[in-house]
């Protein structure tokens, strides 16, 4: 299930990001994908989760180690100049919002 920057670049640019602190009592969360929008927490490596969540809203029938896989496949092959792209989109997309408490 190979994904390529370029489709993910599109979905990036759709925008519903939301940069906030995600809580949840049972698991360590990132990010997280819920319908059309994306929750991103600022504290973790923000490009890797904003491309795991990507994938996730365009692939919605991936699982979860399949597309973690995929998010560092794609991370790792990125050059400096590629990640400051990607950075200043999503910098351009995000909004910020109130922290999401996740329901267990």
């Amino acid at each position: 299930m190979p994904v390529d920057l370029d489709d993910l670049w599109d979905e990036l640019g759709r925008g519903r990001i939301i940069e906030c602190r995600l809580h949840d009592p049972a698991f360590h969360l990132d990010g997280l994908q819920d319908g059309d929008t994306i929750y991103i927490d600022p504290r973790p490596a923000v490009l890797e989760t904003v491309i795991h969540e990507l994938i996730h809203r365009r692939k919605p029938r991936v699982g979860e180690r399949t597309v973690t896989r995929e998010a560092r496949r794609l991370i790792a092959r990125m050059d400096a100049p590629t990640m400051a792209k990607w950075w200043r989109q999503y910098q351009r997309v995000k909004r910020t919002g109130r922290p999401v408490e996740v329901e267990p």
